[in-house]
């Protein structure tokens, strides 16, 4: 799998031609931030109303939002240290209400995702602390938030007794990114 990060710069004038008229409309990129965080919650209480299509429609318009903040950051100037830290904490926000709003709706075993909760959330923690370490960037690992996301619409858009699988898929893969990252800081803090 590769880690669709690396395709960033390559719709970068997309999102650029999408949020141009935002900014003329004198919308923040911390607006788009708490919308996308809005959309997120909104497709967490849909799977737990056992609507995993709808969900991941909602799910994949939120995502939609979550890359425009940025765009739209860079692009009137409004880049911050706080804009940075609020997406990343709604990032995380996002991603335990979707896993709970499936456990939730019994969409899958509250267990199962539990773990995926673990995982994905030790993705971000130990690249955010690798590189506080003096790690460089830490951007190895076959599953980032973007695959995850991804695995999780598709999943669910094949219909309720999917996404049970496209949890464990993800829980799979977030574990085996926290070891490629944990060896990856490993042998740069060393």
């Amino acid at each position: 799998m590769v880690m669709l990060n690396k395709y960033r710069e390559n719709v970068k004038s997309y999102l650029e031609a999408i949020v141009r008229p935002l900014a003329k409309a004198g919308l923040t990129p911390n607006t788009l931030t708490i919308i996308g965080l809005l959309l997120s919650l909104l497709a967490a209480y849909l799977f737990y109303l056992r609507e995993p299509r709808l969900a991941a429609l909602i799910l994949l318009i939120g995502s939609l939002v979550d890359a425009l903040d940025g765009a739209l950051a860079r692009l009137t100037g409004k880049t911050s240290r706080f804009g940075a830290f609020l997406d990343s904490t709604f990032d995380r926000i996002s991603d335990g209400a979707i896993l709970f709003g499936m456990a939730l709706g019994t969409l899958v075993d509250w267990r199962i995702a539990f773990l995926t909760f673990m995982g994905a959330y030790l993705v971000s923690y130990e690249r955010c602390r690798a590189e506080l370490a003096g790690s460089g960037k830490l951007t190895v690992g076959i599953a980032e938030r973007a695959e995850r996301l991804l695995i999780l619409m598709a999943f669910s858009f094949a219909g309720v007794k999917y996404v049970e699988y496209g949890v464990y898929i993800v829980g799979v893969l977030a574990w085996i990114t926290v070891l490629q990252r944990f060896y990856a800081a490993y042998k740069r803090l060393e």
